[in-house]
């Protein structure tokens, strides 16, 4: 409660002082200046439609003369590809999403992305950032280029109604008794998961699953360097087995490697799939359905290979794809947007039901399944970490590419861990040296 206080005393005090400093100029007198946004987020996504009230506030509160122009590729390999061809340009955006991997860790040493972590540290927040969410975007050494998006909690959201309809009378507690759900509810006529092959993220995601609910994934960082294999791992095998039996008893929608994530979630709220994976951004899709008792959301199963009390996370912690800011153009007034941008972060998210990455109490008015899906997030004492963003480049695209195959049926769970090690081996222990 005190530290909460103390945040929105330094908010205040910030916000004040800010708006003093700013309010001594008038409108003509305000800097003009255009900035490009480069996101993955589309225009129906909640996270833009943050970014685009925290720039319009902007110009309104303080300087009419600030721009914003926003590129977005929702497509995430899409994006990243094209990502890649601004850093080779050398023609980085202004403010750009990139996740915490080998690419944004080459950047900041090339002196390319602001520290996060100073510029916070001068606006007295650093210690106000959520450490799960510190833990998601930092890299190796603790340092700080990279700002979480939000603070996403995912899991596995049900019908009620279906489960009930074949017999299901729990909650899969392992993954094990998560399958046999999956199979009882094909044989009662339902699609038990919703999946899209389109996007690489949405099949690792689930393959992910084993792995992280015990361990957190800190595995990847001697497999990353050829130290240990992805093949020497129990749990590579546990995950990627489990996606291998998904795919093999038919439990994923037909086509879906056609099927785009915002379509296989409006199938999902509509009743065409049973579960389905997803971020707590949906939740104020299904506000309504929870409290008429015909949705819920379950924890992450259980490794059986492990015991109860070895169990790290019920929930995955994740920021989604964050957000940095290009040092080279980071001048006076792309400083003080970004002054503005932390300091109602918090206040601008919550207005569109989005979990701030700062620690602050939840406000007045949030449904209960908000406040219920909050209570299960702040117990996680682990986040997650992409297996394919911790790994060198070459390797990364691999993976991106070798898990929509093995979603769809072309080629066996042996051949993919062993196209991951052969790529480490020729390219991630060079990468790391």
């Amino acid at each position: 409660m005190r530290r909460n206080r103390l945040l929105s005393l330094v908010m205040v005090g910030l916000l004040l002082a800010f708006l003093t400093s700013a309010g001594a100029l008038a409108d003509g007198d305000q800097p003009e200046k255009t900035i490009r946004i480069y996101t993955n987020r589309s225009e129906s996504h909640v996270a833009y439609t943050l970014w685009v009230n925290l720039v319009e506030r902007y110009r309104a509160e303080v300087n009419p003369n600030f721009k914003a122009e926003i590129e977005t590729v929702s497509n995430l390999d899409q994006y990243k590809d094209k990502l890649k061809l601004y850093i080779a340009g050398n023609n980085l955006p202004d403010i750009f999403q990139i996740d915490k991997g080998p690419i944004a860790q080459e950047l900041a040493s090339m002196g390319k992305l602001v520290d996060i972590d100073a510029e916070l540290q001068r606006l007295g927040l650093a210690d106000m950032l959520n450490e799960g969410c510190r833990r998601y975007v930092a890299f190796d050494d603790g340092s700080l280029y990279i700002f979480p998006e939000s603070r996403y909690g995912n899991t596995i959201f049900y019908w009620k109604d279906k489960f009930a309809a074949a017999g299901i009378e729990k909650e899969p507690n392992t993954f094990a008794e998560f399958l046999d759900v999956c199979a009882k509810l094909k044989a009662n006529g339902e699609v038990p998961m919703a999946i899209t092959g389109k996007a690489s993220w949405n099949p690792l995601h689930v393959m992910y699953l084993p792995s992280f609910s015990v361990t957190g994934n800190v595995w990847i960082n001697t497999a990353k360097k050829g130290e240990t294999t992805f093949a020497g791992e129990p749990v590579v095998w546990d995950s990627v087995n489990f996606l291998d039996a998904l795919v093999k008893n038919g439990f994923f929608p037909a086509g879906f490697g056609n099927i785009e994530y915002t379509d296989v979630m409006n199938g999902f709220l509509g009743g065409q799939y049973a579960m389905a994976w997803a971020q707590s951004l949906y939740i104020p899709k299904m506000d309504q359905l929870y409290d008429e008792g015909k949705i819920g959301f379950m924890r992450i199963p259980l490794n059986d290979r492990y015991r109860e009390e070895e169990r790290l996370a019920t929930i995955a912690i994740q920021c989604g794809i964050s957000w940095s800011f290009n040092k080279e153009k980071f001048d006076t007034e792309l400083q003080r947007f970004f002054d503005f941008i932390m300091t109602n972060y918090s206040e601008e998210s919550y207005k569109l039901k989005l979990f701030s990455p700062f620690d602050t109490e939840l406000p007045e008015g949030m449904s209960t399944m908000m406040k219920n899906y909050y209570a299960e997030m702040v117990k996680q004492t682990v986040c997650w970490i992409n297996w394919d963003d911790a790994c060198d480049p070459i390797t990364c695209q691999q993976m991106d590419d070798s898990v929509k195959e093995l979603a769809a049926g072309l080629i066996s769970a042996e051949e993919f861990v062993r196209l991951l090690d052969e790529s480490v081996q020729e390219n991630g222990i060079e990468y790391f040296q």
